[in-house]
């Protein structure tokens, strides 16, 4: 039951934050790329932080922002997955930034000299472009994403436990073969 739940848990958890990430991280590499200036250079640098920061921080971080009402988050899937989100965001930032500073602007202009719009231009030309870097970072903040300890231990609850949560419940009390199974399918998910 405890397998079924926290493998549950980490697809589901993981899959929100990988959609979140991916949206913030195109709309980030946008900005720092094409519309460069002091203000979107300074969310890119605090978008940044993230990297740089223990897990623990940011899980007590939340816990202290989200712990009371009205926001009292703590203990949910939504503030595991804003956890997860925030801490991995990094990865598919960086790599969707350098694929872009990789793309011509004269391609996005020759779109909208031909009529599109700059959203349409966004969606039908810059973003398909952008996709093997986008899908590279992805991946990164994905394997980030599930096998995340340092910040889900103050995070976690039994409803939103994940794998490796479990796997280090279980080796603190010295059941190694149950920690092994649970390795061993988040493996397979990694």
């Amino acid at each position: 039951k405890k397998l079924a739940l926290a493998s549950r848990n980490t697809v589901i958890m993981g899959v929100a934050a990988l959609a979140i990430i991916i949206v913030i991280a195109v709309i980030i590499a946008y900005l720092v790329v094409r519309r460069s200036s002091a203000l979107n250079h300074a969310i890119d640098s605090m978008a940044m932080l993230p990297y740089i920061m223990p897990g623990a921080v940011i899980g007590i971080a939340l816990v202290i922002a989200y712990g009371k009402r009205p926001f009292a988050l703590t203990g949910t899937m939504l503030i595991m997955i804003m956890s997860f989100a925030i801490r991995r965001m990094p990865y598919t930032i960086r790599s969707a930034t350098a694929t872009l500073m990789q793309i011509p602007l004269s391609i996005e202009e020759a779109a909208i000299s031909l009529g599109a719009s700059k959203v349409r231009t966004f969606v039908k030309i810059t973003i398909p472009m952008m996709s093997n870097g986008i899908l590279s970072g992805a991946i990164l903040s994905w394997v980030a994403i599930v096998t995340e300890l340092s910040s889900s231990v103050s995070l976690y609850s039994n409803r939103t436990t994940t794998l490796t949560m479990q796997a280090y419940v279980y080796i603190g009390r010295g059941e190694y073969g149950t920690a092994a199974a649970f390795a061993a399918i988040l493996t397979v998910i990694t």
